[in-house]
């Protein structure tokens, strides 16, 4: 699976207690992790994060209070059974902003058995507001009994590559739109022809977070005028249209735009 067809899977609405993410590199787990946390907080409860509301912004910049990312300590070979019995207790808490909680688990798989046992109190009996993530280059290593309570998403290894293709073409489009570059647009555009669905959908996801990340460079008009060019790119998306047809659509709507 990749990252695109897990946004299309979160599109249809379902957002489980419980992840287990494998496969490919762990950057990659974490960028899937971190969509997933994104969805589970976003406003607009689409499925999918908006990239624009004041939860979706905050996990972007890696400061979402309701975002927790959890780690081995310093040197320590295994997550301890402190450590989990700590995150339970904090998934049992209300949310500070968001309508859930996320916690993710690096390197999940390097629970010993009784972090994993303590881990496993919480995903029989999850707290209604809380999501859990666990990343593991070894799932086969959770005990099963955790593995059952979890939605296993297996990445493929290609997203890496994929991804930074398109965050290239993603980041040309967005320096000839700040620039007001209209031939610039027009190059980075046809780049575009023969995109499939999946990669269509991750270049407006790379659109959207160059935009966030790139909004103190543009005018509040020009900003409203991106992002809400972005929103009609991703309902173009989600009904099948033709990465060409983007393309002409980005074009027309970008080229000239004051």
């Amino acid at each position: 699976m990749e990252l695109s067809d897990l946004a299309r899977r979160l599109g249809s609405g379902r957002l489980f207690h419980a992840y287990i993410i494998t496969g490919a590199d762990a950057e990659t787990r974490e960028r899937a992790g971190n969509l997933i946390a994104r969805a589970a907080v976003c406003q607009a409860e689409r499925g999918v994060p908006c990239g624009v509301c004041r939860d979706c912004v905050k996990a972007e910049r890696g400061i979402h209070p309701d975002i927790e990312t959890v780690r081995r300590e310093k040197d320590a070979a295994f997550h301890n059974v402190e450590a989990m019995r700590a995150l339970r207790a904090r998934a049992a808490a209300v949310p500070n902003e968001a309508r859930r909680g996320v916690h993710i688990i690096a390197e999940a798989d390097l629970m010993n058995a009784q972090a994993q046992n303590a881990m496993l109190k919480v995903l029989e009996e999850p707290p209604s507001h809380a999501v859990f993530i666990l990343l593991a280059d070894n799932p086969e290593m959770l005990l099963e009994t955790v593995r059952s309570r979890c939605e296993t998403v297996v990445l493929t290894p290609e997203e890496a590559v994929l991804e930074e293709k398109l965050v290239d073409t993603a980041a040309a489009l967005t320096e000839a739109y700040l620039r007001g570059d209209d031939l610039g647009l027009v190059k980075a555009v046809r780049a575009l022809e023969k995109l499939s669905k999946p990669e269509s959908f991750d270049l407006v996801t790379a659109l959207r977070r160059e935009a966030l990340r790139r909004s103190g460079e543009l005018t509040p008009a020009r900003r409203k005028k991106l992002l809400d060019t972005l929103d009609a790119a991703d309902r173009m998306v989600f009904a099948n249209i033709k990465g060409n047809v983007l393309g002409g659509y980005l074009l027309a709507a970008l080229c000239g735009a004051e």
